[in-house]
């Protein structure tokens, strides 16, 4: 028996025990779909040998280059891919890759040279590609347009808690773009971020309205118990829909742990930004370096990012934020006057 006759049979053997979904094709020269038990037996079965090796499962010859996978592919998440007809992709820093048609089968190295990553390509059409993860040994659907979700699109990093990430700023309509801004615990855009213009206060830090809990902050001794934003004060709430929030100040701790991400500075379509790169699954997120309104200026557009928490801070004048430039990143308070962008989570 040929390894090809091999593969199939035991293909076929999985299918005998299988009560699941279908995802592959057996024989990709036939119109048949074959069912399996699970994503992993597949890995097994197809993918059981090294990196380096590939096994023909019957796969018709898409072409004899690159052209007919290169180009951007998105998860249903949002995240993405881009492939290079030179080799090259923005995958991973340095990856590059190498597509070989007649098994179907998409190597990935990395800087090194060394095999990083496979991807079984198990049927490749104008608008989707079917894929086997070997690395994660997940099923991945991967499209050519972006999949809406609620109209906005997140990122899975793979996080212990499970929060999922947007992939562009509240007001944005790409990674790169800035978006709105807003002060914090107000939903709309507006041209003086001021004391004088803050919503929830009588014009200064002493004579706060909403949110605070030392009376020498608060309006004729005001406090409250609250420490983060209501959903109606909260403009990823107000803007996106109720599944949606701005990040509370431990979700960016574990957004920007080493050991769940890496956090690169790094240029996105001529922008500046930090890179966030899931350690577990390899998809990411750009924040750009948007900078922050003091006033009716934007200070440090392009060189800092100011990115906004629902967390209340000490004192209640200020709340957390996440602060970044090329030299690193901190999360600290600022005033809540100020205008910052807010991305968004769910």
């Amino acid at each position: 028996m040929n390894m090809r006759n091999l593969m199939l049979s035991l293909l076929l053997f999985v299918v005998t025990v299988a009560s699941a979904q279908t995802i592959v094709k057996g024989d990709m020269n036939s119109d048949e779909q074959v069912t399996i038990s699970d994503v992993t037996s597949l890995v097994n079965v197809i993918l059981g040998k090294s990196p380096m090796e590939t096994i023909d499962v019957g796969g018709k010859p898409y072409g004899v280059d690159n052209s007919m996978v290169v180009g951007t592919w998105y998860t249903p998440e949002g995240s993405s891919f881009t492939l290079n007809e030179d080799g090259t992709t923005d995958y991973g820093e340095g990856y590059t890759f190498r597509f070989r048609p007649y098994q179907g089968t998409l190597m990935m190295f990395n800087a090194q040279g060394l095999p990083v990553r496979t991807i079984v390509l198990n049927e490749v059409e104008e608008d989707y590609l079917l894929a086997v993860d070997y690395a994660s040994q997940t099923y991945i659907k991967y499209t050519k347009e972006p999949t809406a979700v609620s109209t906005h699109l997140y990122v899975d990093l793979g996080l212990p808690s499970g929060t999922l990430w947007a992939s562009c700023n509240v007001g944005a309509t790409s990674p790169e773009d800035f978006g709105d801004y807003f002060a914090w615990g107000e939903t709309e855009v507006k041209a003086n971020y001021d004391w004088s213009t803050y919503k929830y206060c009588k014009g200064t830090t002493s004579t706060l309205t909403k949110y605070c809990q030392n009376s020498s902050n608060g309006y004729n001794s005001f406090t409250d118990e609250l420490t983060e934003l209501e959903p109606a004060d909260d403009a990823a709430s107000v803007r996106w829909g109720s599944e949606w929030r701005t990040p509370s100040d431990e979700q960016f701790g574990e957004l920007l742990n080493s050991d769940y991400t890496t956090a690169v500075w790094m240029m996105l379509n001529s922008v500046y930004g930090l890179k966030i790169t899931s350690k577990k699954n390899g998809n990411y997120i750009f924040l750009p370096a948007a900078g922050m309104y003091n006033s009716t200026v934007c200070q440090g557009a392009g060189s800092t990012g100011s990115y906004m928490t629902r967390t209340l801070a000490s004192p209640p004048s200020q709340a957390r934020r996440l602060y970044f430039l090329i030299s690193g990143f901190v999360i600290n308070n600022t005033d809540r006057r100020y205008g910052q962008p807010v991305r968004a989570v769910k």
